[in-house]
């Protein structure tokens, strides 16, 4: 095979993998911002990007690497028996946020196809499916309950960054600024993803959990799409280098091992949480997701079991996946936990009804 088809194999398998991956993984860093009761963290936004190059054939990946703000924790204090102002206002939050995960997830799906370079002809209907997101999202958030000032302030940004999304979109098309319009997505996605720390607590214990689960979502989302990131393109670039004869080159540097590392090590902790303060339901189906190693990194996902295998020796030595078939698996670890984020926001809803 000549090196014109190598090239062009290996910018269709990108192509793929930027429109079959809808990971919420946030690469900027956001964290939990909680309301009474919760230390109150600072949204976080990603302000550099780690360009990687894929191989030898000059095909370039973009591994981001956020940088986590510093976090100040005011003192708060939790209700002590359940209200009916905290139920309505917790009520009114939640309605919004199975229209919210699916904003950020669609965000962060037009983020990955961007950074993969996809053609317009595969660009045009995830930007479309964005566009229908937004319309849902913005008509729920106009309906949600404006008593609070940091729920409203950042709903107002989060307005704003959707008003230059058509701007946006056009730097994460251009090559001269691609890096700019993939952070703004980034940093939209991040803050859409923030509503789901902002649910009030109400004072009744099991509902109060249910509220705490949602906000390890958005770290669990941001560092797994971290690790996909790295081990995606340096498993492209270990079979680029393979074709060319230098098998024995390392295809992962060791900033990208170290921020493999990171990103597996909050992913750990943010999926442990997940699974310790969600509903019985909720814990079922990350058990099935992860085929019960929810609290343990979720080690039955073969995408996971790689990058266990990385951490281990150092190297890709004992992977044997290809950059598709680990694309894929996180594919499906991804839209798992989307439709656990939808469920558990519903189940948030149903539950608030009953106590109000």
């Amino acid at each position: 095979m000549n090196t014109f088809d190598d090239d062009t194999l290996l910018r269709e398998r990108l192509y793929r993998i930027g429109a079959t991956a809808p990971v919420p993984p946030s690469d900027p860093s956001e964290d939990v911002r909680r309301g009474r009761r919760r230390a109150r963290r600072a949204r976080m936004l990603a302000t550099a990007g780690t360009v990687l190059a894929v191989g030898i054939i000059g095909i370039a990946g973009v591994a981001l690497r956020p940088l986590v703000a510093d976090r100040a924790t005011d003192p708060a204090v939790s209700p002590t028996s359940t209200s009916s102002s905290s139920v309505r206002r917790a009520e009114s939050v939640a309605q919004v946020l199975p229209s919210t995960f699916s904003l950020a997830i669609n965000l962060i799906f037009e983020r990955d196809a961007a950074l993969a370079d996809v053609p317009d002809v595969v660009m045009k209907p995830i930007q479309e499916k964005t566009d229908e997101a937004v319309v849902t999202w913005t008509a729920k958030a106009e309906k949600v309950d404006g008593g609070d000032q940091e729920l409203a302030d950042l709903a107002s940004e989060i307005q704003q960054s959707l008003a230059a999304l058509p701007e946006t979109r056009s730097r994460a098309r251009t090559k001269e600024t691609r890096l700019q319009g993939v952070l703004a997505l980034s940093a939209l996605s991040s803050d859409v993803l923030a509503i789901s720390t902002l649910v009030p607590y109400v004072g009744d214990a099991e509902i109060d959990d249910e509220i705490e689960a949602l906000g390890h979502l958005g770290p669990a989302f941001r560092s797994l799409g971290e690790q996909r990131n790295i081990m995606v393109t340096a498993l492209a670039k270990r079979e680029a280098l393979q074709r060319a004869g230098a098998a024995g080159a390392d295809a992962l540097s060791k900033q990208e091992f170290a921020e493999l590392a990171r990103a597996q090590a909050e992913w750990r902790l943010s999926l442990s949480a997940l699974y310790a303060s969600s509903s019985e339901p909720q814990r079922d189906s990350l058990d099935e997701i992860t085929k019960n190693t929810a609290t343990n990194g979720a080690v039955g996902v073969p995408a996971q079991r790689a990058v266990n295998q990385v951490l281990a020796n150092g190297n890709l030595d004992r992977v044997t996946m290809t950059p598709d078939q680990h694309a894929q698996s996180c594919t499906e670890l991804f839209r798992g936990l989307q439709e656990l984020s939808v469920a558990a926001a519903n189940e948030l809803i149903a539950d608030l009804a009953e106590v109000d």
